[in-house]
């Protein structure tokens, strides 16, 4: 949160470019591939310590850049600090609660500034609770997908979308 509150200007104007994206894909799914390979992975979430915590939640702030998966990078930091698959994944999903609660509270007070009607009040609280509900679902079926498979597919859809970027890139 403080990452994204002292540095926001300055990602808006000078990261959000799809080149900064393709790169971005191309050195996380690096990153994912090799931290598949580390080592043993054999500690739980609840082993985590304070200094491990901190790093981790660095991990999910470079999750600013674009092309740099928040999961991702937090996920494959908790595979080289030797923790398993599904225990880096559960402390990810909680690591990202208070970020996405700040991150929901700034855009709520942004809103206040837009004169919200009733009618599109509802709609965004629909958009709540349907996203919330697909949040719980995907987080499950991806936390027990990780109990059984390896980051290599995601590592070689970000290679494929970085490579379908640059190609976009060098079209336009």
């Amino acid at each position: 949160m403080v990452v994204g509150l002292l540095f926001n200007d300055f990602i808006e104007a000078s990261l959000r470019t799809p080149a900064v994206a393709a790169v971005a894909l191309a050195v996380g799914a690096v990153v994912m591939f090799v931290a598949e390979r580390a080592g043993p992975a054999r500690r739980t979430e609840e082993s985590v310590t304070w200094l491990e915590a901190v790093l981790i939640g660095c991990a999910q702030a470079c999750a600013l850049v674009p092309g740099v998966s928040r999961s991702g990078a937090t996920i494959s930091l908790g595979l080289f600090l030797g923790f398993r698959r599904d225990a880096a994944a559960r402390f990810t999903f909680l690591l990202a609660i208070p970020a996405t609660l700040a991150a929901a509270a700034k855009e709520s007070l942004e809103l206040r500034h837009m004169g919200l009607t009733v009618a599109n009040a509802e709609l965004m609280l629909v958009g709540v609770i349907v996203s919330a509900i697909v949040g719980y679902l995907t987080i499950k079926y991806f936390l027990r997908f990780l109990a059984g498979h390896r980051l290599d597919v995601f590592a070689y859809y970000r290679w494929a979308l970085a490579a379908a970027t640059v190609v976009w890139i060098l079209k336009f």
